[in-house]
C-alpha cells in the first residue's frame, strides 16, 4: 500500500469513491466522511477546484486562525484501487488536541474489514518522523470499535475519555508515540 495525494488524473477513481460513499448504509453514530471532512467539498466544487482547495489546505496562510493546515492522502493497495483516505492535520490547535486528534480517516465501504486502515494508519503515522512532532494525538467515538483496535494496533496508549456536550459523543483519546 501507498500514500497519495490526490491529483486531477485520480478524478474518476476518487468520484468513483466518493459516489460509494453517498449510497452506503450510514454506521448509526458515523456520518459519511468523519475522519476525511475534506470530501463532503466535492459536492460544491468542481474536482479542479477541489484539488487546488487541498493544496490551499496545507498552507497555514490560507486558513482561519482556529485550523490547522492539513493533508489529505489517498491510500492505494497493491491493486492500484483507492481503498480510503487519510487526512493528517500538522498543527496542534485547541479543537484537534481536545477531541479532534491529528489524524483522521476512513476506508471505502466495500474494502472494510480487510486491514487496510492499520497499514494505512501505520504509513501516515511515518510522515510525522522529521516533523518535530513527538507523540500524536489519534481519537474515535466510544463505540468506533473498528478504529479503536486501529489506533491500539498501531501502539496508541489510551489516555482519558473526552466528553463532547456539543454533539453528545465521548471521544477516546490516545497516542502515539513516533
Amino acid at each position: 500500500m501507498k500514500l497519495k495525494e490526490p491529483t486531477m488524473k485520480d478524478e474518476k477513481k476518487v468520484m468513483e469513491m466518493y459516489k460509494e460513499y453517498m449510497t452506503s448504509s450510514l454506521i448509526p453514530g458515523i456520518d459519511r466522511f468523519e475522519g476525511i471532512r475534506d470530501f463532503e467539498k466535492i459536492k460544491e466544487l468542481s474536482f479542479c477546484e477541489w484539488i487546488k482547495y487541498l493544496e490551499r489546505s496545507k498552507y497555514e496562510e490560507h486558513l482561519p486562525e482556529s485550523y490547522s493546515p492539513h493533508t489529505l492522502y489517498l491510500a492505494i493497495n497493491d491493486d492500484n484501487e483507492i481503498v480510503g483516505a487519510i487526512g493528517i492535520r500538522w498543527k496542534e490547535v485547541p479543537i484537534l488536541m481536545t477531541f479532534g486528534g491529528l489524524i483522521g480517516y476512513s476506508i471505502r465501504p466495500s474494502q472494510r474489514e480487510r486491514g487496510y486502515a492499520s497499514e494505512m494508519l501505520k504509513l501516515a503515522l511515518e510522515k510525522f518522523k522529521n516533523k518535530n512532532i513527538d507523540n500524536v494525538l489519534i481519537t474515535c467515538k466510544d463505540f468506533n470499535i473498528a478504529s479503536k483496535k486501529v489506533i491500539e494496533k498501531n501502539g496508541g496508549i489510551f489516555e482519558n475519555t473526552f466528553n463532547n456536550k456539543d454533539d453528545g459523543f465521548n471521544y477516546l483519546r490516545y497516542w502515539v508515540k513516533i
